[in-house]
């Protein structure tokens, strides 16, 4: 009888301690999760908060550099192209648009043609706009791609171009936008010409405008071809009234440097 009651006993010890344990068990299973959801909620709201403090700190720091750019475009770039009369070759596009409008800023004249391949005399030629009477250039800016990517048609619409740049004897500048589209800037770097990737952004604008405006060459971007992002400003492009002072000042810098030593 003493075991039959130790063993009941002992079962029923079993069955509440399995109890216990499951009851336990099962309301630490329910708040575990959601303290863990809380605190990866809370690290989460965390980071967005100082992404975006991050993001509207930089903004206003692109808000100012940015102004400062146009301003110092301005400074570089005004009037610098004026009494330029530029031919532009290219379609009607946003390339077209762009560089016309950033030539103009800069005082530019712009005569618009457009490159055509004569299939039956296989060679390029130049078809101007209605009204447009073929002028003296100053600079040629290229923005035309042509229809076939291949290699051969590239190097005759390239052999074209040097003939054309000859013939006026003028500086011969390509702009693309990023070059997505090809490879046509990379060609053209390859066969010698200069120009730049950048066009439609303050940089594009201003290198267009020294290629065009000083004997300054290269090739400017932002692709493993490139040698540079923009061009050093011109000595040119400094007034004269600028360059006058600054060499009054290194005068006077002289003058009182050989008086300290005597």
């Amino acid at each position: 009888m003493y075991n039959m009651r130790y063993h009941l006993a002992s079962l029923i010890a079993v069955f509440l301690a399995l109890s216990i344990g499951l009851l336990l068990g099962g309301l630490i299973a329910e708040s575990t999760p959601e303290t863990v959801h809380n605190a990866i909620v809370e690290d989460i709201q965390r980071d967005i908060a100082q992404t975006r403090e991050t993001n509207e700190r930089l903004l206003a720091d692109n808000v100012v550099a940015f102004d400062f750019a146009d301003m110092l475009l301005d400074d570089f770039v005004t009037d610098k192209l004026e009494g330029h009369e530029v031919l532009i070759l290219g379609e009607e596009g946003q390339e077209l648009q762009l560089a016309i409008s950033g030539l103009e800023a800069a005082g530019a004249t712009i005569i618009h043609a457009t490159p055509e391949f004569d299939e039956v005399n296989n060679a390029w030629a130049v078809q101007y706009a209605d009204g447009v009477q073929e002028a003296k250039y100053d600079g040629i800016v290229n923005v035309f791609q042509p229809e076939s990517e291949a290699s051969e048609f590239l190097s005759d619409y390239f052999v074209f171009l040097r003939e054309t740049q000859s013939y006026y004897e003028v500086p011969l500048i390509f702009a693309t936008v990023d070059d997505a589209e090809g490879e046509l800037i990379s060609y053209a770097w390859e066969e010698g010409f200069s120009g730049t990737n950048q066009l439609g952004n303050r940089y594009g604008t201003y290198t267009l405008v020294v290629l065009l405006a000083s004997m300054t060459e290269g090739k400017y971007g932002t692709t493993a071809d490139a040698i540079a992002l923009y061009p050093p400003v011109p000595d040119s492009f400094v007034s004269s009234e600028d360059t006058q002072v600054a060499g009054q000042e290194d005068g006077a810098l002289g003058a009182t440097d050989q008086t300290t030593e005597e």
